[in-house]
Formats: C-alpha cells, sequence, structure tokens
C-alpha cells in the first residue's frame, strides 16, 4: 500500500488514545466500582453518550444508582479524567502525523469525559476534526455515524484508515469502505501505522 493512498488518520479515543479504567475513577470518588458500572451499561448512560439527556438529568439518574452527597457533582468533574491514561508515544506520534495527514478523533462518548480530559491533554487543540457521539447524535457502529463522519469532514473513505478497539466498530467502518485495523495494544497500533507505510 502506497503512503499517498491515505490522506486521514481516524482515531478512536478510548483504549487506543488513551487507557480506560474506571476503577480508577471509583477509587479517586470512594464509589462502589460495581454500582457505577451497573450505571455506565445502563441505557440511560448510552442515551447520555448520543446528547439525549443533559449533564444535570446525568446526575439526577446517577443518584438513582450511587447516592450523591453534597459536593459530588463537582468531585465527579474533577476526577473523571483519572479514568482515561494518556499513551505518551501515541499521543507523541499523533502531534508528528498531523503535519502530514488530516488526523480526526471518532469516539462513542458523553462531554463529562470529553470535557474533563480535554482539560489534561488539550485534546481539542490537538485534533481540532473531532467526531464526538454526544454532539452529533449517532453512535458507532450506527451506519449513520460513519456516514456523518464522512460528510462532516469531507473525506474519501477509501483515502482513510480507522483504528478502533471494538471489532462491531471496525466492521462497521469496513461496510461504510474505509480502512479499518483492530488494535489490542498500543505496539499493534503501530505495526498498522507501518503496514500502511504511515510514519
Amino acid at each position: 500500500m502506497q503512503k499517498q493512498q491515505i490522506k486521514n488518520i481516524i482515531f478512536d479515543l478510548g483504549n487506543i488514545l488513551v487507557d480506560v479504567d474506571y476503577k480508577r475513577f471509583t477509587d479517586a470518588m470512594d464509589w462502589d466500582y460495581d454500582k457505577f458500572m451497573s450505571f455506565f451499561n445502563s441505557e440511560f448512560f448510552r442515551e447520555f453518550e448520543i446528547g439525549k439527556h443533559s449533564e444535570e438529568m446525568f446526575f439526577v439518574e446517577l443518584n438513582k444508582h450511587m447516592p450523591l452527597k453534597e459536593g459530588d457533582e463537582q468531585r465527579y468533574r474533577d476526577n473523571i479524567h483519572k479514568t482515561f491514561s494518556l499513551r505518551p508515544r501515541t499521543w507523541a506520534k499523533v502531534h508528528w502525523l498531523k503535519k502530514h495527514y488530516k488526523i480526526i478523533l471518532f469516539s462513542n462518548t458523553n462531554s463529562l469525559d470529553y470535557n474533563a480530559l480535554d482539560k489534561i491533554i488539550d485534546l481539542k487543540r490537538v485534533i481540532r476534526s473531532s467526531y464526538v457521539s454526544h454532539a452529533q447524535g449517532y453512535i458507532k457502529p450506527d451506519p449513520r455515524s460513519y456516514q456523518c463522519l464522512v460528510e462532516l469532514f469531507n473525506i474519501e473513505p477509501a483515502e482513510s484508515l480507522f483504528v478502533d478497539d471494538l471489532k462491531e466498530n471496525i466492521d462497521g467502518a469496513k461496510k461504510a469502505g474505509w480502512n479499518a485495523e483492530l488494535i489490542d495494544s498500543e505496539a499493534r497500533l503501530f505495526e498498522v501505522l507501518e503496514k500502511y507505510q504511515i510514519n
């Protein structure tokens, strides 16, 4: 594969640019991890990720699962970034690649997580082209999410490489005509970049 064939590199966020571990967050909050994950896996949380609920409603619903004390909402906002630990080698690579390729973030995420992470790593400044589900209303692997991203950033699927850690999201991208590779480790990401002669 020739280097010039790929013009756009589309990164998932969780377990690609950052490692995800909600246990670090619940430990910081002194909360029961299993109870929080029950909320995380709820239909409400998925709807929050596509912008169906406000942040105010998020905390109302969270209170049903994890009774909140005074100040817990602010503590949540202050600590949620601890869920996400940056992969420094990957992040350095993104800084380099953006000089030569169009870099796009394609993430199923909510406003609380996204904005908290942005404060820590300056995400929005580094990756200026971002499709985040809470703002766009469609979540991977919904086919509409792939089409919306293509239209939003005016890219050609055949000129795009997408990396994600979930097979269903990769399958969705391939059906949309993208080059797509499943990533299960940071080392695998760099193998994929080498495969596509992206350096």
